[in-house]
């Protein structure tokens, strides 16, 4: 939401400063016209002609030029650490996988769709907060990384990660039908079994299924793939 209205409001910002560059052109231009302004400045430079005055228009036009070359370079710049801050907002420091915000992201594009067609697999990992609390924290994340890379070992290269919190997420899988899906969340209840670690092996893995055709809100998602988590 925050980065949203701050789009917006760049926007408005853009079109307000447009608007002004446009305003001062035709008034610059129609002050020229009026006081001849063209004329004083070359009658100008050539009562100053011995001191190379008239060559300062010409060095002028280049600077502009150079600091237009400028602008433009500082622009891509700033539009590139702008793409950059955006994946960095929508990625878990952690994990370094799609976060809440992405699946924000992704049911506005779904919701755009005349007849989306996608499914939302929702796994939960029980037993996160007593590997915290036995081995700490640098464990803790050490087991979510393992456990990522067994789930990605199952998803296809469409398929999407998305973390809801600690041991918590959702796999998106457009083009998945319900049954494919649910049968995608039962594998995905057992990957924990081939962990190399004890203490992978000794979490409990739940999933559930949920797919969509029509549009939808995070808060609805979110509520029938808990009942069907629960069930």
């Amino acid at each position: 939401m925050v980065l949203r209205e701050a789009k917006k409001h760049i926007r408005l910002r853009t079109r307000i400063d447009l608007i002004i560059i446009a305003i001062v052109a035709v008034s610059s231009f129609v002050i020229s016209i009026q006081f001849d302004l063209s004329e004083a400045v070359y009658h100008f430079s050539r009562k100053y002609e011995y001191i190379e005055l008239d060559e300062l228009l010409p060095s002028l036009f280049i600077v502009s030029i150079a600091f237009g070359y400028f602008s433009f370079r500082r622009w891509l710049d700033v539009r590139f650490l702008s793409r950059l801050l955006e994946e960095l907002v929508l990625t878990c420091p952690i994990t370094h996988i799609a976060n809440r915000r992405a699946l924000q992201r992704l049911l506005e594009q779904v919701n755009k769709e005349q007849t989306p067609q996608h499914s939302f697999i929702l796994v939960s990992v029980v037993g996160i907060e007593e590997v915290r609390k036995k081995y700490g924290s640098v464990t803790t994340e050490q087991v979510l990384i393992e456990v990522l890379y067994l789930l990605s070992k199952e998803l296809t290269d469409e398929q999407l990660i998305i973390s809801l919190q600690i041991g918590q997420f959702i796999i998106h899988a457009p083009n998945l039908n319900f049954m494919n899906a649910h049968a995608l969340a039962q594998r995905l209840k057992e990957i924990h079994f081939s962990a190399k670690h004890q203490c992978i092996r000794e979490l409990k893995i739940t999933s559930a299924s949920y797919s969509i055709s029509d549009k939808i809100t995070e808060e609805d998602l979110l509520e029938r793939l808990e009942d069907n988590l629960s069930i």
